[in-house]
């Protein structure tokens, strides 16, 4: 049985040439967006009490603030109350770090509600943001950087 620590995680999520970033979107707040032929952010996955929380990973190597959902998107934020999330395996079951044997897989995320990560269609040239209320379920290619992480 591995320790809290064990199961926490450094990644980068993709889907096909489309990189997970935090981008100024209309020239609001940062907000969780798809990102064609971009570089994806690196994500800590800290695990706590059986679900993951997400924290933005600065380039100075250090725990930068929570992914949080902000109404149907996702934006970073300092909170006392953080979204937690769980991942899950094609089958639907809830896996963690214990259960990923390949540094590459293939991954869904959603809230510990149960609120699945998706896209939407957009119209123009606006990158794709990740929300609850997209049209499309969203198969994330999670890219493990670093295992064991404190």
């Amino acid at each position: 049985m591995s320790t809290q620590q064990h199961k926490s995680f450094l990644a980068t999520l993709n889907t096909g040439n489309n990189a997970l970033a935090m981008v100024s979107h209309n020239g609001n707040t940062p907000v969780w967006t798809l990102v064609e032929n971009g570089v994806a952010d690196v994500v800590y996955f800290r695990y706590e009490e059986g679900h993951y929380t997400l924290h933005a990973w600065s380039k100075d190597d250090h725990l930068g603030p929570t992914i949080n959902l902000a109404g149907v998107v996702f934006t970073v934020a300092t909170t006392n109350n953080p979204t937690t999330f769980n991942l899950t395996n094609a089958d639907g079951k809830v896996v963690t770090l214990d259960n990923l044997t390949n540094d590459k897989e293939v991954i869904r995320l959603q809230t510990r509600d149960g609120k699945e990560l998706k896209t939407e269609i957009v119209w123009g040239d606006d990158p794709q943001r990740v929300s609850t209320v997209g049209q499309y379920k969203l198969n994330l290619e999670l890219n493990i950087l670093e295992r064991n992480a404190p």
